[in-house]
């Protein structure tokens, strides 16, 4: 997909695309295992939204394990997110995930996507992240 013509053109770009660029990923070396989920409380409880998506193939940071932390976690919603169902997610008139929400937060589950959500399901995870920014996710 990033690697057509047509979207490289849109991009304004013309270097091809690859999962794992092993120049920019050393460059992000600083952030590797930091543990953010303490701080997520703290934001919740500020108004911010988050969303934490998965993807179901995932075998880095597989959906199981993220949404047994997101049921887990201690904030101010935790009940309500807990009792909240898992919704179908669509995107263009499909199933794309299994989507959960209560108060301003989120936890996504991605169908047929791997560690690279954008990689494997490039519409889904657009629509994911124009409903996010756009206040409609």
């Amino acid at each position: 997909f990033l690697n057509s013509a047509s979207v490289q053109k849109e991009l304004g770009v013309s270097k091809k695309w690859e999962s794992c660029n092993l120049l920019v990923n050393s460059l992000f070396r600083g952030d590797w295992m930091h543990n953010y989920q303490d701080q997520l409380p703290d934001l919740l409880g500020a108004g911010i939204k988050v969303l934490i998506y998965a993807g179901d193939q995932d075998f880095i940071c597989n959906w199981l394990g993220n949404k047994a932390w997101t049921l887990a976690m201690e904030w101010s919603g935790k009940n309500d997110f807990n009792a909240a169902t898992d919704n179908s997610w669509m995107v263009s008139g499909k199933e794309a995930g299994k989507i959960r929400t209560a108060q301003n937060f989120t936890f996504l589950r991605v169908y047929q996507a791997g560690h690279m959500v954008p990689m494997d399901q490039p519409e889904a995870a657009l629509a994911m992240t124009n409903a996010f920014v756009s206040g409609k996710l």
